[in-house]
């Protein structure tokens, strides 16, 4: 009866304290957005001209509309409103193909994509998310909401795909090492973003919105011509290791113009929709094994540079930049940037943002140690623990000396109501554990006796037991009025 007493309580207290910390983590949330934001209009970023000179805009007012740039040696400059309205946007090109480790969630196996025809039709991009898994197109009418029918390795079907014309597929469809790319036109919800008319068929060699190519594990790049409904294999057998869609040139009419880049180990190839090469572009050596960004000018270079990885906690980020000709020629430069990690508030700012230890180490906490760990900022397991573990010291402190006012708090109360030897070990460890929220769970998780003041001893002690749980002595029993029943 007494664990009872105890568990049911715990229980609704624990709930309680959940929906606390959620609070909290969206609160969190919204802040750091804000944060976010202001660290990137105080960073610098890169700005690429479409001749591929290499600008470093910053932002010393905090905000994007009061953009400055200076060139790679600091030297202040003022490119042209047109260069920079056509600044180019670089083409992530990872070493190695993208491979799937975990099965992954459903917001990553789907991509929406229209067929250019009116009313559209659009043809969703599906994947089973798992290691070694498959894929396939299937359409829907955009007006009739009926199946127009199913694509594959083998073109268009009007029923389901047998398992050997599934595209041999896996990773997620939105990333920027996705082994789908799909043309401009992708969405994620075309039913709360509809598409607008297509504006036609792209220039020769140009990517279209329609056109969709898929990098199989089997090493075969697909294209799927959705307007056509069409799939054919453009490369069989490829070195490939990675595909993206490159910014070529910026039209006032059509907006930005895409072409297909593919990398193998020592090239970048630029190919149309069909595979054949339009142009090539050597790697230089020192990059043949690393992750680039991949960018194509209009003076027939390529700029190709590398930086450090994304650290959310980092001030600086370095660069090393090339600029590449198709004879294998090539300069390069680097350069180190300013820039301010999303999570450095959180340092201090997260103790007082998730005041409760358990609740920290879960979140920021274990943020921080999956980062290192994936960006390739700590060797080992062991070792990204100590380092998350210290960086966050501060927070941690704040968190854990909230839980220890909280606790105290809680034990004092325990003795002020009188309650058993178990009550006053496990609540105040709930406590510890939890922090603030845990304390909110337990103070208002259970109903609490009223107080009233003792006779002989004259403490407020509760009055739901015969005995003062101060002086011990019994409280007198009710005066009788003479209405009372006996059974």
């Amino acid at each position: 009866m007494a664990r009872q007493q105890i568990f049911q309580p715990l229980v609704l207290a624990t709930v309680l304290a959940t929906g606390f910390m959620a609070v909290c983590f969206a609160a969190d949330s919204w802040i750091l957005s804000d944060y976010r934001e202001e660290a990137l209009g105080a960073g610098e970023e890169l700005c690429l001209l479409p001749d591929g000179t290499l600008l470093v805009a910053s932002h010393p007012d905090g905000v994007r509309w009061s953009t400055r740039y200076h060139d790679l040696q600091g030297n202040p400059t003022t490119p042209a409103e047109d260069e920079i309205a056509a600044q180019l946007r670089g083409a992530f090109l990872p070493a190695s193909p993208p491979h799937a480790t975990d099965e992954l969630d459903w917001s990553a196996r789907a991509r929406a994509l229209p067929d250019g025809r009116w009313p559209a039709t659009y043809w969703y991009f599906l994947s089973d998310g798992r290691p070694q898994g498959n894929g396939y197109f299937v359409g829907y009418d955009s007006k009739s909401k009926v199946c127009i029918g199913y694509l594959g390795t083998s073109g268009f079907r009007k029923e389901p795909l047998p398992a050997e014309e599934l595209f041999p597929f896996d990773g997620p469809t939105w990333a920027e090492n996705s082994r789908l790319l799909a043309g401009a036109g992708s969405l994620r919800n075309p039913t709360t973003y509809p598409v607008r008319e297509s504006g036609g068929r792209a220039p020769q060699g140009f990517l279209s919105e329609w056109d969709a190519h898929i990098f199989g594990r089997d090493g075969k790049l697909y294209h799927a011509d959705l307007h056509e409904r069409t799939v054919q294999v453009i490369l069989a057998d490829s070195p490939l290791c990675s595909i993206a869609a490159s910014a070529h040139a910026k039209l006032a009419v059509r907006g930005t113009l895409f072409r297909l880049a593919a990398r193998t180990d020592d090239a970048i190839l630029i190919l149309d929709t069909e595979g054949r090469q339009l142009a090539r572009y050597p790697i230089p050596e020192t990059l043949h094994h690393q992750d680039l960004t991949f960018a194509e000018s209009n003076v027939g270079e390529a700029v190709l540079y590398e930086s450090s990885p994304d650290d959310s906690l980092g001030t600086t980020k370095d660069y090393r930049i090339f600029w590449v000709k198709a004879d294998g020629l090539f300069r390069e430069a680097a350069v180190t940037l300013a820039h301010y990690g999303d999570l450095r508030s959180m340092r201090v700012y997260g103790g007082v943002a998730m005041p409760s230890p358990l609740g920290l180490a879960s979140s920021t906490v274990r943020t921080r140690y999956k980062e290192l760990l994936n960006k390739g900022l700590s060797a080992a397991p062991a070792e990204a623990l100590v380092r998350a573990l210290t960086e966050f010291w501060p927070a941690l402190a704040l968190a854990q000396t909230i839980a220890l006012i909280c606790t105290v708090l809680c034990y004092r109360r325990q003795v002020r109501y009188g309650v058993s030897r178990t009550e006053r070990i496990v609540w105040p460890l709930f406590v510890l554990l939890l922090g603030l929220p845990g304390w909110i769970g337990y103070r208002f998780g259970r109903s609490w006796p009223v107080l009233e003041a003792c006779p002989e001893c004259g403490a407020a002690v509760p009055c739901d037991r015969e005995s003062c749980v101060r002086c011990a002595n019994d409280f007198p029993r009710p005066v009788l009025k003479g209405t009372e029943v006996f059974a």
